[in-house]
């Protein structure tokens, strides 16, 4: 009777130790969300430019350093990926400048002017649609994904640059 009472013991032991272990190695495992850039005005993705993603992560201290932005390629079909590291927690997108293209401003930041973040847990649990300010356009997103939208800079905001 001892003896099956300890090995029950034991076997509960070890399958609290292996469950721990387990979720352990979940939370350190890369994000990976799906990534759109949509034009407002047509609906379509953008694929012509890439995305500038910049993160942050939840706690941030003078010992640990910024993390790195990462620049998104959209596929042919407009949908790109994007990894994060563990620590991540908020995100935040925009159309890559690049001199080859007219850039494009964020209709998250027509009426307010300031950068929008996002949180990663959100984007992951249900997936986020950012708001648009350029037109009456909307989307839907499903979990893991990340819509926002865009319209092309006016020549006047162009020449500003």
């Amino acid at each position: 009777m001892k003896r099956l009472f300890l090995c029950r013991r034991v076997c509960f032991l070890l399958l609290w130790i292996m469950m721990s272990a387990a979720l352990h190695a979940h939370e350190g495992q890369n994000q990976t969300i799906a990534i759109q850039m949509v034009n407002s005005k047509t609906g379509q993705t953008i694929t012509s430019s890439e995305i500038e993603v910049s993160i942050r992560a939840a706690t941030i201290s003078a010992e640990k350093p910024g993390i790195t932005p990462l620049y998104v390629r959209p596929s042919e079909d407009g949908i790109g990926t994007a990894s994060f590291p563990p620590e991540a927690s908020i995100i935040s997108a925009h159309s890559h400048y690049s001199k080859a293209y007219w850039s494009y401003v964020n209709c998250d930041a027509v009426k307010d002017r300031r950068e929008h973040w996002y949180p990663l847990k959100e984007i992951l649990a249900s997936g986020i649609v950012a708001s648009n300010g350029c037109s009456k356009r909307k989307a839907v997103a499903k979990p893991g994904e990340f819509i926002f939208f865009v319209r092309p800079m006016t020549f006047g905001e162009k020449m500003k640059e």
